[in-house]
């Protein structure tokens, strides 16, 4: 009897100290309400009106390798645009806002002039492929091949950088974002024409 009043008394107690385990222990549990507060717009990310100059021009030797081994270098596609996330498979964050970034390439109007690459830094690219196609993102995902300066990626999970038409930086997110809103693809669509 004394047990059943204590558990009657404490169980709003009980329930927080329940949900707090969960999500300690789950990885899966974490993403889930990372989504739900992106759902009410908690990370709503605003491109901005035009392109807006950061800490300056992408490294023209910047490049990148994609699981099947093709080589992509910044500078051999002049011209046009480059949407790089820097994620990792262990970051909640990371996979709560990859269902926003994949709605947003599957979007674009351009896509021949936009590359999406989201860069591996688990350094485990198989994982990342298992992942991809597990969730149904139709993202490629690519390993770094050159130094990466820190004004472009400071160690922060996820970061994403959009890189212009002439090879500056006109974009840069540290942190979780929702990526797909009007605002952004309509950016982006801009840029790319």
């Amino acid at each position: 009897m004394i047990l059943f009043r204590f558990l009657k008394s404490n169980l709003s107690h009980l329930a927080f100290i329940l949900f707090a385990l969960i999500l300690f222990f789950s990885m899966d549990a974490r993403v889930l309400m990372i989504k739900g507060l992106m759902d009410i717009g908690l990370y709503h990310v605003e491109a901005p009106a035009k392109p807006q100059g950061y800490s300056g021009s992408v490294p023209t030797d910047l490049a990148f390798r994609s699981h099947d081994g093709k080589l992509i270098t910044i500078s051999e596609h002049k011209g046009e645009v480059y949407f790089i996330n820097f994620w990792a498979t262990w970051c909640p964050p990371c996979r709560a806002e990859m269902p926003s970034i994949n709605s947003l390439y599957t979007k674009i109007q351009n896509k021949e002039k936009v590359h999406f690459i989201m860069v591996d830094m688990d350094n485990k690219i198989s994982n990342s492929m298992k992942y991809m196609k597990r969730n149904s993102f139709g993202l490629t995902v690519y390993s770094i091949e050159s130094p990466i300066p820190e004004y472009i990626f400071s160690g922060t999970l996820p970061t994403t950088i959009i890189v212009g038409p002439k090879g500056d930086i006109i974009f840069q997110h540290s942190g979780l974002a929702d990526y797909d809103n009007f605002e952004m693809l309509n950016f982006i669509n801009t840029l790319s024409r």
